[in-house]
């Protein structure tokens, strides 16, 4: 029990540093589908890998050393199917009691197995709604895989295995999946169904947060960055000024403009959208206004310090402050617009594709979606 203790503990360490890697891509994916990451979304899917980590180490760990290993007799693979059967029986029939048969390896090991598995079956109907033989043949594919790994050594890291393949192991974790997917009912039965979580994410998407903002934004930045390297090197990396003004017209400025979106916010499904009759021109005044002036002004301003007055300096630094607190305030849920967003009547709306059937109420824009109810309307009058 304490070695099985141990691998939890390994597990529960090292799920925050594998969580921190998911996370960016686990949000862009959440975004560009539902556009938006509800708490009981994310508390299953990351339960849901710990729980692959902690059945992982279970069957690894404890590691040996390799001089240990090269030691341990040859395993050969079991293959002959339910030979635990008659284990069990003997193991039965030499039991002074019923207690101490409970207690001999063959049974809480074969429990172990049942139950390692159990977690799986409940996922795999829960929340990726899958059939029984589908969830059968997913737990038979991660049994399989865990008996591979043992087989080759943990791919090879060892001379040979110091573990057994046993096929019984095969019938018993995948017996162990389908006694999961059979109790799902009653293990789930306080929690929200699948259809309820996606439509919760499709509500909630249709309002475009600051935090999914900021995600478009950090994409953003990176693919900026690239394309500024390559006109730096492009001009020799002489001129800093001169390919910062560059990139940010192609990437911030002519591209949105022509597009009502940069790349970034077209993976997590925003887009620019404007109350003026002058659309294309309101978008291209609020690009400029918020990456020339407020994104990369401060460095456009170091490169041009010689060559501005210091008031101008004072005036522009009080603008920045006051745009970057307005930032900063809607980080902590402020849902007032911001400056440059007022001044050019502009905003980011979603573009995630979802009716609520309750309300009958589409997203800001399905303009695809209302046609088809529309069509649909038409049909129903001429019946």
């Amino acid at each position: 029990m304490e070695v099985y203790l141990e691998s939890i503990k390994t597990a529960f360490l090292i799920f925050p540093f594998l969580a921190f890697l998911i996370t960016l891509p686990y949000l862009l994916l959440q975004y560009h589908k539902y556009g938006s990451v509800p708490l009981i979304r994310s508390s299953i899917v990351y339960t849901f890998i710990l729980y692959l980590l902690t059945a992982y180490f279970l069957v690894i760990l404890p590691l040996p050393s390799k001089e240990e290993v090269l030691v341990m007799p040859t395993k050969v693979p079991q293959l002959i199917p339910f030979e635990f059967m008659g284990d069990f029986i003997k193991c039965f029939k030499e039991s002074t009691s019923f207690l101490s048969f409970l207690k001999s390896p063959i049974v809480y090991i074969t429990l172990f197995n049942i139950a390692i598995t159990i977690p799986f079956g409940i996922y795999l109907r829960y929340y990726f709604r899958k059939k029984w033989y589908v969830a059968i043949f997913y737990t038979l594919l991660l049994s399989f895989y865990f008996e591979i790994t043992q087989l080759t050594g943990l791919y090879g890291l060892y001379p040979k295995a110091y573990r057994l393949f046993d096929v019984d192991d095969l019938i018993i974790n995948t017996f162990g999946g389908l006694i999961g997917y059979l109790i799902t009912p009653v293990v789930t039965i306080f929690l929200p169904d699948r259809d309820k979580i996606d439509q919760i994410s499709y509500k909630r998407g249709k309002v475009v947060s600051i935090y999914r903002r900021f995600l478009a934004f950090l994409i953003d930045i990176f693919i900026f960055s690239a394309i500024m390297f390559i006109a730096l090197a492009f001009l020799n990396f002489d001129n800093f000024l001169l390919s910062l003004v560059m990139t940010i017209a192609i990437y911030y400025v002519i591209f949105p403009t022509l597009t009502s979106h940069t790349f970034g916010k077209y993976l997590v499904k925003i887009k620019l959208e404007s109350k003026s009759k002058y659309r294309h021109l309101s978008i291209l005044i609020r690009q400029t206004i918020l990456y020339y002036a407020i994104v990369f002004g401060p460095f456009i301003l170091v490169e041009l310090n010689d060559c501005i007055s210091g008031l101008i300096i004072l005036f522009y630094i009080l603008f920045v402050v006051c745009a970057y607190f307005e930032i900063l305030l809607k980080f902590f849920g402020r849902k007032k617009s911001l400056l440059y967003e007022r001044f050019t009547k502009t905003e980011n709306i979603s573009t995630v594709y979802y009716i609520d059937h309750e309300e009958n109420e589409p997203s800001q824009d399905s303009e695809s979606v209302i046609e088809c109810n529309k069509e649909e309307g038409k049909d129903e009058s001429r019946d």
